[in-house]
């Protein structure tokens, strides 16, 4: 997150960046009886789970890669969204694949990881395992966003479209993906308040996610420091393992290391959840 000083102004440009390989939109590829709900980060979209979900597919698993509401298309609708629109797009994702699949995989990006964690608590009996990459329960750096947070609280008596935060360039560590990763160029206030309220939602629930958990970080992360894998490593009662990647930033899934990331999931589907190339509800291989 951007430590520049907040600008008020409207606009109606989307700032989606990216077209043609730059896809923002959802995406769902059938495969066997485990479901993979792919979750992104705040202001990007399924672009940066693309790379992971055709992974997943060509392991042959079912893959659902969910757009959260107001992303990948304008900050103007992101503006209008509060955590729960965020988390209703994420329980949507989750009944379409519980459909299909007998055996769920929540894989969250950043404060895709928040709505991961709540929908497995959410649904302990049909949540089968979860991913965290780049947890974001703790900035590195949080005063930029208890700064947006009071302002964003201020945002509420603004005419829409006139209190963001600038953003610079993705976390990302690769030179390639960073100048190809869409995402919006400005956030708002707003969703910096609520994304500190999701944080504040998430923290408490900890203890009660009883799922196996695989949690994924970049070690040079600009985002995030390493304590979220500490608080994981206190508060989960069931973290199967920790990876730190050695030259990644925060958008794991993109970056140099996005092959490991990969190959690192799918051991862990693997191994927790198992019974690949089973056959998926309503569906055939």
């Amino acid at each position: 997150m951007s430590t520049a000083r907040p600008t008020r102004r409207g606009g109606t440009r989307a700032n989606a960046a990216g077209a043609g390989a730059a896809r923002t939109d959802p995406f769902f590829w059938p495969g066997d009886a485990t479901g993979c709900l792919l979750v992104h980060g705040l202001t990007s979209s399924p672009y940066e789970m693309r790379f992971l979900g055709e992974r997943l597919r060509t392991a042959g698993h079912t893959v659902s890669g969910i757009r959260l509401a107001g992303h990948g298309t304008r900050p103007e609708n992101l503006e209008r969204c509060g955590w729960q629109d965020w988390y209703q797009s994420v329980e949507a994702g989750f009944e379409a694949l519980s459909a299909r699949c007998s055996k769920l995989v929540a894989v969250g990006l950043s404060i895709g990881s928040l709505l991961a964690l709540r929908l497995a608590c959410e649904h302990p009996d049909d949540v089968s395992a979860v991913v965290l990459l780049s947890p974001a329960l703790v900035l590195r750096n949080p005063w930029p966003a208890r700064l947006a947070s009071l302002l964003g609280l201020l945002s509420l008596l603004l005419p829409s479209g006139m209190a963001y935060w600038p953003k610079g360039d993705s976390d990302i560590a690769d030179p390639e993906a960073r100048k190809r990763h869409p995402a919006y160029k400005r956030l708002p206030l707003q969703a910096v308040a609520e994304f500190v309220r999701l944080q504040r939602e998430v923290r408490p629930l900890l203890s009660e996610v009883h799922q196996p958990v695989l949690a994924i970080q970049g070690r040079q992360d600009h985002t995030v420091t390493l304590d979220n894998l500490a608080i994981l490593q206190r508060e989960l009662p069931n973290l199967r393992g920790t990876v730190i990647l050695p030259a990644s930033y925060h958008v794991v899934t993109v970056d140099l290391e996005k092959d490991r990331v990969a190959e690192e999931i799918i051991r862990f589907i693997d191994q927790v959840v198992g019974g690949r190339r089973t056959r998926a509800r309503g569906g055939r291989l």
